[in-house]
This record gives structure tokens, sequence and C-alpha cells, in this order.
């Protein structure tokens, strides 16, 4: 039996393999689980999500047949950019100000609270007021302020308080979106034994996709 090498990393390079490994595996998951239902509870029964081409070029016509979405593969092969653009940034999911006038979740219920300062994060994604769209709109934006994190990251190495606070707000996102957390735990529990080499290499090179992604 051959056993794969693995590298060698102290507790905190632990830490940002396991981070980086939720930030790129799940938060993908959790987003398409949450664009279908929020796309069912908007247009269902009539027109639910099947991720059908036809139901792609609905959603591409309600965005005014023009999107930074690519609605022409399977959302499964959406990245969090397209599923940030299909959900708070979306003309789809629309709703009234105050005026009457259409806007999106982003506009309506993220943008209000101001800029936030690089490296920081919503202190709550819930809504004050019970609103579902709000809370939702707030998570979303949550797990991209935290996806961003690991495409700006410096070191290699994030400390253990640092970590357990990305934990804890990714945590509350999910809750919030009514997904399970139950990966996040599982990931966040791994050892160095589960990062052999290959896995190390395959996790940089999801990484660097990532951050091509964001910046471009």
């Amino acid at each position: 039996m051959v056993v794969a090498k693995s590298f060698t990393f102290n507790n905190e390079q632990l830490n940002n393999f396991k981070f980086t490994t939720i930030v790129i595996d799940e938060f993908p998951k959790a987003l398409r689980q949450t664009f279908k239902r929020m796309w069912d509870l908007k247009f269902g029964p009539g027109s639910i999500w099947d991720d059908s081409t036809g139901v792609r070029n609905l959603f591409l016509a309600k965005e005014g047949g023009k999107t930074k979405v690519p609605t022409n593969k399977s959302y499964e092969e959406w990245h969090c950019t397209a599923l940030f653009q299909a959900t708070i940034y979306a003309q789809s999911f629309a709703e009234p100000d105050k005026k009457g006038n259409l806007k999106t979740l982003g506009e309506l219920y993220v943008k209000p609270r101001g800029f936030i300062r690089h490296g920081s994060f919503h202190a709550s994604v819930l809504s004050p007021v019970g609103n579902k769209a709000e809370t939702f709109a707030l998570a979303i934006d949550q797990l991209r302020l935290l996806r961003n994190k690991i495409s700006h990251l410096i070191s290699s190495e994030i400390d253990k308080v640092t970590f357990d606070n990305y934990i804890k707000l990714a945590r509350d996102a999910f809750k919030a979106l009514g997904v399970a957390t139950d990966r996040i735990d599982t990931v966040g529990k791994l050892t160095e034994s589960h990062f052999p080499t290959a896995e190390v290499r395959k996790l940089k090179q999801k990484l660097m996709i990532e951050r091509f992604v964001l910046f471009n």
C-alpha cells in the first residue's frame, strides 16, 4: 500500500486549507440551493427551476436579455461570482422600494448599510424586522465577503481566533439561508492527514481559478 506524501504544516496553515475548502467546495452548493429556493418561491409552481435550457433562458429574459451569469451552462457550473449575480444582483428578484422603483436585493438591503471596510463583515445577517428577503440578501452578501477573504489573503496562515470567527460567520449565514451546516462542521474538524500533497495541490489550483474569476 502506497501512502500519499503530505506536506508538513502548522495549525495556522491547516486553518487556511480548511477555510479555503469550505469556501470553494461548500459555498457554491449553498448558493445554488438558495438560488433554486428563491426562484421556486417566486416563479413556481409554473416555472420551477429544473436547470433546463428553457428555464435558464427564462432567467436570461427576466434579466433583460443580458447578464454576467453563464445561462448557457448548467447552474451546477456557476461559480460563486455568478451565483451572487444570480441572487442579490439579479433583476429577477428585484422588489419595489418606497417609491415603487424596482431594486435588486443588494440595492434594497445591502447597499443601505453602507460601505463595509475591507476585512469586515455584517454584524448580523438577520433582518431586524423579520424580512426574509433582507435576511437572504445579508446572508448571501456575508458569504460574498467571506469568499473575498480567500481571494485577498496575503498570508497562507489563519490564526485560531480568526478561523473560528470565519466558521461562525459561515455557519450563521448558512442557517439564515436554511442550508445545513454539517459540511462546515466536518471540514472544520479535518486534520493534517486529510491534506496530502495531491489534495493541497488541487486546492491551490482551485484557489487560482477562484481568484481569476473574481478579478476578471
